[in-house]
């Protein structure tokens, strides 16, 4: 069976901006389709038209019940198995106990209240709910922002098994593993394709190759025509300037009525040949439009006089009574890039947060050199609301600087005046990141920068920490991400496994 789309346009309500206009895509409900796109380019507003939660022009033909992920629990305090019910309804719970094996969650799962669960439990429950059901057609929106490394590689086995899906995620080798076609909503068209994340980057490269090169030209050739189109209009005006304006020896003997004529000959012939100049520009400036913009991003690195900057020895994190990490030593010197990793729950932020005097949880030797100035970007977005001027006000950064490193983030300048709480996850998190590289410091502790972040952006990052190469303790799942821009990684061991 198929879903097709065709000619989808819609804008929300209060936007001049519309999200989709004439969009069509084909796909076999039998792929497992990843969809690939930038941070605002609607692919979450896609899947919410796909299950009829807003009013759109055009039509969407899907044979199954559309079914997403995240579920939204209406009681979170209910035991996990009647969560899971709710979810997959008329579902036997023999299929909700065999999903739950083939993700390596323990069945006693079932009997816990669903919001005991890790977020990582937690998204694993969801899914194995979500896979039980035979009628439906499964949407799943961002599954990885709260597993680990190994819980993302676990699920994207468990994908890999299933048959027909739609995947949204901006995890490079998540998408490798899990996938068979990709769908990818470009800035002038969409892609329909076989293949997983790298067939697509190999197609997108060599196409933004091609299409620089095409675009050089192109820009030369819209200047030439741009020349052109002034001299054109120049000839306009002096034709008709030419109409009323004779030397008084020349009208006495010349005919009014015959220089009239030309005149208006002239003056049509050149405007037409304007408008054919003006016409062949629009039509060459439309070409110009398929190429994603990546700028450039700075940062300004502070060098310390210390060498080791951070040491953490026989560190323990413990929430109350109950102790999830201990042996925790590391130390972070100049010009490292240091990542925790270890499973959910073992108090990779936490540490993060007593780093930076946010928290408490860490106990042990714990130093920091003296003056150290930290530029920090948290996990969670979900504080971000009011105006950006409010946001960039408290933050206390250079709103010029912060506003150019989020245009070079593909932030269109009509977000500037949308409230926080409207934008989009990955919207909100480039704020984060944008407030992060405006602070100049010695070290970068950044918690799961990279979550709803675009693969553009992911690369664009990658290329700035290569570049600059700042001192930086961060938390990341990203296995690629990691693999590129850190020099080092502290496992975090656990008494508390998922």
């Amino acid at each position: 069976m198929q879903f097709q789309i065709r000619d989808l346009s819609f804008t929300y309500d209060g936007s001049y901006t519309p999200v989709f206009e004439h969009l069509n895509v084909t796909a076999d409900t039998s792929w497992r389709l990843g969809l690939i796109a930038r941070n605002g380019r609607g692919k979450t507003t896609l899947l919410r038209l796909m299950r009829g939660l807003h009013a759109y022009r055009g039509k969407i033909d899907l044979p199954l019940t559309p079914a997403y992920f995240p579920f939204d629990v209406p009681d979170p305090t209910q035991l996990t198995l009647f969560v899971m019910q709710e979810a997959a309804p008329d579902v036997p719970e023999w299929k909700l106990r065999r999903e739950l094996n083939l993700l390596k969650v323990d069945e006693d799962t079932l009997w816990r209240p669903f919001d005991t669960l890790s977020q990582g439990e937690q998204t694993k429950a969801l899914l194995a709910a979500l896979f039980s059901r035979e009628d439906a057609y499964p949407m799943i929106d961002e599954p990885t922002n709260h597993l680990d490394l190994h819980g993302r590689e676990l699920v994207a086995d468990y994908l890999r098994r299933k048959e027909g899906f739609l995947l949204v995620s901006h995890d490079r080798a998540f998408l490798n593993r899990c996938v068979d076609h990709i769908v990818s909503l470009n800035k002038a068209d969409v892609w329909v394709m076989q293949g997983n994340y790298d067939t697509w980057d190999a197609r997108y490269n060599r196409q933004t190759e091609t299409e620089q090169a095409r675009n050089e030209v192109l820009r030369k050739d819209i200047r030439r025509l741009e020349d052109s189109a002034r001299r054109a209009a120049e000839w306009a005006a002096a034709s008709e300037k030419d109409k009323f304006h004779m030397p008084e020896s020349v009208s006495a003997v010349t005919d009014r009525g015959f220089i009239g004529a030309k005149a208006a000959a002239m003056m049509k012939r050149s405007q037409n040949t304007l408008r054919r100049r003006e016409k062949a520009i629009e039509e060459k400036q439309t070409l110009l439009r398929n190429v994603e913009k990546v700028g450039e991003l700075k940062l300004t690195v502070l060098t310390h006089p210390k060498d080791v900057l951070v040491t953490v020895r026989e560190g323990e994190v413990r929430y109350g009574e109950r102790t999830v990490c201990d042996g925790i030593s590391f130390q972070v010197r100049q010009g490292e890039r240091i990542a925790l990793t270890g499973p959910n729950g073992c108090g990779k932020s936490s540490v993060l947060k007593a780093l930076i005097g946010e928290g408490d949880a860490l106990s042990g030797e714990i130093r920091l050199a003296s003056g150290l100035i930290v530029s920090y970007v948290p996990q969670r977005t979900d504080n971000l609301r009011g105006a950006m001027a409010d946001f960039i006000r408290c933050s206390g950064v250079d709103e010029t600087l912060f506003k150019a490193i989020l245009r070079n983030m593909d932030f269109t300048r009509d977000l500037f005046d949308r409230p926080l709480e409207q934008m989009s996850q990955g919207q909100k998190k480039k704020l984060l990141l944008a407030r992060s590289l405006c602070t100049p410091a010695h070290l970068y502790v950044w918690d799961e920068p990279l979550n709803y972040i675009d693969v553009f952006s992911r690369v664009q990052a990658e290329k700035l920490l290569l570049e600059y190469a700042p001192t930086m303790l961060l938390v990341e799942h990203d296995a690629v991400f990691i693999d590129h821009v850190c020099t080092g990684s502290v496992a975090l061991g656990t008494q508390r496994r998922e």
